[in-house]
């Protein structure tokens, strides 16, 4: 009887402690970007940066939107780091297919090179106001088993009109 209080227990703690959610970002949003458009015309930032640990590779198999809503489709790329002449990275100028994108780590671990960031791109049908405000990603780790993790670097909201509007503030 001690032995299934015990299991009973360990089951309970270990179904409470928090999955490891690597390598999407652990902390809440910490940006937004709102960008208002004209009704079908398209607006993109980055919404998510991850950083692979030493020794792993990603293979990323598909991205879905949280929050947007009806209404706009959305669709997302994979940007590695880019090295500019005088010696900056920019990550999301070079857009790639998301589907199918492998990244690793490449060199030390205080290195922007290992850094790779997530595009999403908005394009509204309708007039309205579209924020995406969570990222689902399906990938693989070393090879392993798919895995599924939600996780956002900055919100996104896309005000949509015809004309377009001057700002996304809302009234």
């Amino acid at each position: 009887m001690r032995f299934v209080a015990a299991l009973a227990l360990l089951l309970a703690a270990c179904a409470t402690q928090p999955a490891d959610p690597y390598p999407l970002p652990t902390m809440p949003p910490h940006a937004g970007a709102s960008i208002p458009v004209a009704t079908g015309e398209a607006a993109s930032t980055m919404v998510l940066f991850l950083t692979p640990r030493p020794g792993d590779e990603i293979k990323l198999l598909a991205a879905e939107p949280i929050g947007v809503g009806d209404g706009a489709t959305v669709h997302f790329y994979f940007s590695l780091p880019v090295l500019k002449p005088d010696g900056t990275r920019v990550i999301g100028e070079e857009l790639h297919d998301l589907t199918g994108a492998n990244f690793d780590y490449t060199s030390g671990s205080d290195s922007p090179d290992n850094t790779v960031g997530i595009v999403a791109e908005i394009t509204a049908q309708r007039p309205g106001r579209y924020e995406l405000d969570n990222v689902r990603l399906r990938y693989r780790i070393n090879g392993g088993p798919e895995q599924v993790g939600e996780g956002i670097d900055v919100v996104f909201v896309v005000c949509a009109g015809d004309p377009k509007p001057a700002s996304c503030d809302e009234d």
